[in-house]
């Protein structure tokens, strides 16, 4: 993992550190701000089995038969359906969860989802369906009232929402004119999220990974808040995880970076390329192990000209992927089939623990990772870096809640049991008093105490201290049509898009609405050009319905492979991402604008 090298880094001097997820930067951010510095996102959302308990959910950016949110939630997902719970979908595009479990659709243009939560929450509290009594007791910064210390007149969630200070009140006629979905039908939604009880919210990630994405994630927690839904059965705090986490089984351990610098994930490209002239460290080694970094991270192209800036490259790894491409020494490391290890629920929405036990022996010259690592230790002179063998260490990451750790090895499970609430924060629901959230003031904080005293916590732009619309990039006459990513079922991010067979059960292709087609002579399965201000691709089009007007979408972790133009010829997702970054540190994938042209004109039919 990931944590073998930096162990090894930390030990040999410290590194520059990539210290933001490229993933969900936002959410994390979010969850920390609004429910308290010990609130863990993995645990702050409800287990599966409470969907059931629900009347109302709505899916927020959120497909999990594309990308699985743990073990079994499109099973519970289609359970609690047939139960009767009524499911609704938000989404750019209408994905298979949305086609399989909700009875509606409403799309909307990408980055532009906190304008829709922030006019829905605005319908709930003009029609008197916000629940003031939750508000006044589990709240901090909806009303005047219930402000911290020092904090502005007028400054109050509700007092943003009615337009006090910047004059315009944030209602749906002017949240339409932003996301695209019309405004009596966000009334309508908001209406009936706020007058069904308990209602969830579940968003996904790839709101969040827009320029603002955690005014995303800090919106839909909002609403959550002021419906009175969080902590409550059949409720959501409006994360997708689950409530159990990891379930008490650590990872090896990273020590101390005896260093301090750290770099935005976003903007790898960019400290690559401007090094101390643009205010970063000058990187010139790179340990690219356990991901596959070029090509994951934003502005693929203008990361491989900068590594002309960079004067070694190590690649550890099980192929030879993108990133790997451009190393000087390649390590060849094995795949789990080729080790032991221990696996949790990924979402923390199970209680279990799984056994990987080793299929067969390492291949040709492949090696543990950390062994590779333990052996450049010795050589460099590094004392303690793996004083255990393969097994001591996964028995030392599970003794807190495995008693027989010979009993897991066989059996291969290890059954933990269910969390107390299957619901995220219920303690600090039921029992204010004695159970206090994580935050300075014990409460949900939609007035954030912290972004009041430190709006910008990471130098890297400011953020309000409640959830707001901040306008940023728009469409123009060169790009305008607004672009994001989405999951492919073939792969874990770039992880097996070297597997022909498996790319067959999910094609690449770009999604593009019938309309914008016929605009620029597109046909269904022709080849197309996808260009943006940062580089361009080419793939197959799906001209589609599934998909709104004005907004295309192509899946994310296809291996980047430019042609002797610079233009990628597989589809890369991040062939035409920008590395910005989020005042969060998150990425910004889907704050994207292109155009698509054919590359080979068909005649009409």
């Amino acid at each position: 993992s990931r944590s073998a090298l930096k162990r090894f880094l930390h030990m040999f001097g410290g590194c520059s550190d990539l210290w933001s997820s490229m993933s969900n930067e936002a959410e994390i951010f979010s969850v920390k701000t609004v429910f308290g510095k010990d609130a863990v996102y993995k645990a702050a959302g409800r287990e599966p089995t409470d969907y059931v308990n629900s009347k109302l959910i709505l899916m927020w950016g959120w497909s999990p038969m594309d990308g699985t949110f743990g073990t079994g939630t499109p099973q519970y997902l289609k359970h609690a359906k047939e139960q009767g719970v009524r499911i609704v979908c938000v989404d750019p595009r209408r994905h298979r969860t949305s086609k399989a479990l909700a009875e509606e659709h409403f799309y909307i243009r990408p980055s532009t989802d906190a304008a829709a939560l922030i006019a829905m929450a605005y319908v709930i509290v003009t029609e008197d369906l916000h629940d003031q009594g939750y508000l006044d007791r589990y709240v901090q910064g909806f009303d005047e009232h219930t402000l911290p210390d020092g904090a502005p007149r007028g400054s109050s969630y509700r007092a943003y929402l009615f337009g006090e200070d910047d004059g315009i009140p944030k209602t749906p006629e002017w949240a339409s004119e932003i996301c695209g979905i019309p405004a009596e039908t966000l009334r309508r939604l908001a209406i009936e999220f706020g007058s069904t009880k308990p209602a969830a919210i579940h968003t996904g990630y790839g709101p969040g990974r827009t320029l603002h994405g955690e005014q995303f994630h800090r919106a839909a927690y909002a609403l959550a808040a002021i419906t009175g839904n969080i902590g409550i059965v059949g409720g959501n705090s409006g994360v997708s995880n689950g409530a159990t986490g990891r379930c008490g089984v650590k990872s090896l351990p990273e020590g101390k970076n005896p260093i301090n610098s750290k770099i935005s994930s976003p903007l790898l490209a960019d400290c690559l390329a401007r090094g101390s002239a643009g205010g970063y460290p000058d990187i010139k080694f790179i340990y690219a192990m356990a991901g596959d970094l070029f090509n994951q991270a934003p502005n693929t192209p203008k990361t491989i000209r900068a590594l002309n800036n960079v004067e070694f490259i190590v690649g550890q790894d099980h192929f030879l992927t993108p990133t790997v491409r451009y190393a000087d020494i390649v390590l060849p490391a094995t795949t789990f089939w080729e080790r032991n290890d221990v696996h949790t629920p990924w979402a923390g929405a199970g209680h279990y623990a799984i056994f990987m036990k080793q299929a067969i022996e390492p291949m040709y010259e492949c090696r543990n990772d950390i062994d590779i690592l333990a052996d450049l230790a010795e050589r460099v002179g590094l004392e303690g870096y793996n004083d255990k063998s393969e097994l001591e260490w996964l028995k030392d990451f599970t003794k807190s809640r495995v008693d027989d750790f010979d009993a897991f090895m066989e059996e291969g499970v290890a059954r933990f049991p269910a969390p107390e609430d299957a619901v995220a924060f219920a303690k600090q629901i039921r029992d204010p008093e004695n159970h206090k959230f994580a935050t300075p003031s014990g409460k949900i904080e939609l007035y954030s105490t912290h972004l009041q005293n430190d709006p910008n916590p990471y130098g890297i732009g400011e953020i309000p201290p409640i959830p707001v619309w901040i306008s940023h990039a728009e469409t123009n006459e060169e790009f305008p049509l607004r672009h994001h990513s989405s999951k492919s079922r073939a792969r874990t991010h770039s992880i097996h898009a070297n597997q022909e067979k498996l790319g067959k059960v999910d094609p690449d292709d770009i999604w593009i609405h019938p309309q914008d087609a016929e605009e620029r002579g597109i046909q269904d399965g022709q080849p197309v050009k996808v260009m943006s201000a940062y580089g361009a691709t080419i793939l197959p089009a799906r001209v589609t319905e599934n998909v709104g007007l004005g907004i295309t979408s192509m899946k994310e972790g296809k291996w980047y492979t430019p042609d002797a133009e610079g233009v990628d010829r597989e589809g890369c997702a991040n062939a035409i991402t920008g590395d910005l970054t989020a005042p969060s540190g998150a990425t910004t994938y889907n704050t994207n604008f292109v155009e698509v042209r054919p590359v080979n004109p068909m005649p009409a039919e």
